[in-house]
């Protein structure tokens, strides 16, 4: 089952996913306009892809939002995303299929995941908790999985805060997260859990549309710039070190209630990773 397993998570993530836990939905970058940013999120979260990135970001979310999300990944798989977030709660589903994989000797291989995630974040400033502005959060994660003829299920915590400042150039934001603490599904007895990340990021928004964004990651490492005109347009470019350097595009329309979002990510060898949101404000 180890070997299987193996080959399907080269099929799934290529060759340098083999040095992580199971890869998972939540693995797949499903927020859009992250990964127009190459990735770079974790000082920036808000609404739904707080779920994603850092649960501190539903203490500073406003309004109510449901996003939904179709990523194709390395064009070999894909993911559906549905999530809805409001001020301090948020909570989201997504689904991973393959088919058309083999084992060794030529039998189907169909694998698949159904994953949950629900999260709660609190702004830290009625409290004087530190002397800056800031929110925290913490949010699970449960997940099944499917593999042949076998299964399992497990679960995780995410912990994050946020803090922000006023500077010069604009506002200031610190990001840090620890994600997917727990054990994750596992398939066998030696079935290999999801990996624990660590992530430290660096925000600036400047009045006038500009954003820039830095993440440092146990798994990766991203940059990303976007601006954005009148909050109706928003244009985004980012570089992401997984292994291998790639490229991100991405682009934001606002239109009345409605957000539509799309992300381009490059990859040398694979194909590119597209992906799609669609966004409702209330």
């Amino acid at each position: 089952m180890r070997t299987k397993l193996a080959l399907l998570i080269l099929a799934l993530m290529g060759s340098s996913a083999l040095g992580q836990g199971m890869p998972n939905p939540f693995d797949a970058g499903l927020g859009v306009r992250a990964m127009g940013f190459g990735g770079a999120q974790t000082a920036l979260a808000e609404g739904s892809e707080s779920l994603l990135a850092n649960p501190a970001g539903l203490g500073w979310t406003s309004g109510m939002r449901a996003d939904s999300s179709l990523s194709s990944i390395l064009g070999i798989y894909s993911v559906t995303w549905l999530a809805a977030a409001m001020p301090n709660l948020g909570g989201g589903l997504a689904y991973l299929g393959v088919g058309g994989i083999e084992d060794p000797e030529g039998n189907p291989l169909p694998f698949s995941q159904f994953a949950l995630a629900i999260a709660a974040g609190l702004d830290l400033g009625p409290f004087r908790i530190v002397p800056f502005p800031a929110a925290a959060g913490v949010g699970i994660k449960y997940n099944t999985v499917r593999a042949g003829e076998e299964g399992g299920s497990g679960f995780a915590l995410d912990f994050g805060f946020l803090g922000r400042t006023t500077t010069p150039f604009g506002e200031g934001r610190l990001g840090i997260a620890i994600q997917e603490l727990g054990f994750g599904p596992t398939i066998g007895e030696e079935g290999d859990g999801w990996s624990t990340a660590f992530a430290l990021g660096l925000g600036l928004r400047h009045p006038l549309g500009l954003t820039v964004a830095l993440d440092l990651t146990s798994e990766y490492s991203a940059v990303g710039v976007g601006w954005s005109w009148a909050r109706l347009v928003e244009v985004r470019a980012g570089l992401r070190l997984q292994g291998v350097l790639q490229w991100a595009f991405g682009l934001g329309v606002e239109w009345g209630m409605f957000v539509l979002d799309y992300a381009l990510l490059t990859h040398p060898v694979l194909s590119a990773s597209h992906r799609f949101g669609f966004g409702v404000k209330f």
